[in-house]
């Protein structure tokens, strides 16, 4: 076996290691990081797929360099808080749910409102463009389509509108309204479900369980898979039903597995873990030019109009570099480096991983609906941080800013005792 799998087998051993010590924080920024990150570097080395090859010395110190950066960035603000009080993790359910009452009023009216923003949203789009991708021939292949300027980024308030359903049931004692939640619950999930777009699904989830293990003392391993398996199931089973039954030996022979088809059930998860840093190094040696904030920026391009008018203008292509037609993502880091080269590969990771560990710590030392819910939003970029470049993304981005901007609002309207 070769030494860098030892290694990389090792340090995932050790980050196993320091789950299990009594009062650690299991969403820690760092601690989180690390563990993805060593995972799909770890795995990218068995090169179970033809589409693999041996990176360069280079590939290996833009990613090296990505990653460690963003450690860098949470590290320093660790530094700066050194010494401070923060609050236990046991200390900050206990408040959530004893000293802290969250206006459940507020929150009713703030998901009712959101939600009609959302229906009336996909009414309008579903005007304009005529179908459901769910129900045409080929979904899969029209999803992508099915969108409008405006309105189509109200379709992505569906994780915050799922998310508040759930603290609000998790924290009302009455029913009736309860039932009416429940109802735009179902009704949001199963309309985003028709559009064959899973990752909002998956960020609601995952935003549901940061909260639960933050906020409130039922934390258990029953709870914990309440929100886990739906995760899994939307990931990897949404895209088996979207084709046939045969999908999963299908994507086996287009990914050109080195192993038997006996095992093809394994293909789509490790084929989603470690091509998108495949694809990372691969473009590195094949990128000629830097962008200049073409795709770091690309939010804001995309709101203001610019972003396709300039990607014409300068004949760029999103994929400047691809191992597979089937897999097109390249990691959160990629987008800086094509932009501004190794030293882009710095900066950025490094004030992305200031900017998490910043509100971590806000979090830590003011526990409240609206420190752990933007957290929330944070750790699904780290998480996702081996796929996509959610910072970049408009859709991501407004959701951040939305999230940030009701929580607030519905803790300020809240009963707050503070610790200590």
């Amino acid at each position: 076996m070769e030494i860098s799998i030892l290694i990389f087998a090792l340090l995932f051993f050790l980050t196993l290691v320091t789950f299990t010590i009594k009062g650690t924080d299991y969403f820690s920024p760092g601690r989180l990081f690390v563990l993805v990150w060593i995972v799909v570097l770890g795995l990218s080395l068995f090169k179970f797929s033809r589409f693999q090859f041996s990176w360069s010395w280079y590939s290996w110190l833009v990613i090296l360099t990505s990653v460690i950066s963003f450690l860098l960035g949470v590290f320093v603000v660790y530094v700066l808080n050194f010494g401070k009080k923060v609050y236990s993790i046991s200390m900050m359910r206990y408040s959530q749910m004893y000293d802290y009452e969250i206006n459940t009023y507020s929150l009713y009216k703030i998901t009712l409102l959101l939600f009609l923003i959302y229906i009336v949203s996909y009414l309008v789009i579903y005007s304009v463009v005529g179908y459901i991708p769910a129900f045409t021939p080929r979904p899969n292949l029209v999803r992508a389509k099915w969108g409008m300027f405006g309105f189509g980024l109200f379709i992505h308030l569906t994780p915050i509108i799922i998310f508040l359903v759930i603290v609000y049931l998790l924290r009302h004692k009455g029913m009736n309204k309860k039932i009416i939640l429940s109802l735009v619950f179902l009704i949001t999930f199963l309309t985003f479900l028709l559009l064959y777009q899973r990752f909002s699904l998956v960020f609601a989830f995952v935003l549901a369980l940061v909260y639960l293990y933050y906020g409130t003392t039922k934390v258990s391993f029953k709870n914990v898979m309440i929100f886990v398996v739906p995760v899994i199931v939307i990931i990897f089973g949404l895209s088996t039903l979207r084709e046939s039954q045969f999908f999963i030996y299908l994507l086996h022979h287009l990914s050109r597995m080195k192993y038997s088809i006996k095992y093809a059930i394994f293909t789509e998860p490790y084929m989603y873990l470690v091509m998108n840093v495949e694809n990372f190094a691969y473009a590195i040696e094949k990128i000629k030019f830097h962008t200049y904030g073409l795709y770091s920026f690309d939010f804001l391009l995309a709101i203001t109009g610019l972003k396709h008018f300039l990607k014409e203008y300068f004949g760029v292509s999103d994929f400047p570099a691809l191992l597979s037609v089937f897999y097109n993502t390249y990691t959160m880091f990629f987008v800086y480096y094509r932009d501004f080269g190794l030293i882009g590969s710095f900066l950025f990771p490094f004030g992305l991983g200031f900017f998490v560990s910043h509100f971590y710590y806000k979090m830590r030392f003011n526990p409240n609906f609206h420190t752990i819910s933007f957290y929330g939003m944070l750790v699904i970029a780290i998480i996702f941080s081996y796929f996509i470049p959610l910072f970049t993304w408009l859709h991501f981005v407004f959701d951040l800013f939305v999230v940030y901007i009701i929580s607030r609002y519905i803790h300020e309207k809240s009963v707050y005792t503070k610790l200590g």
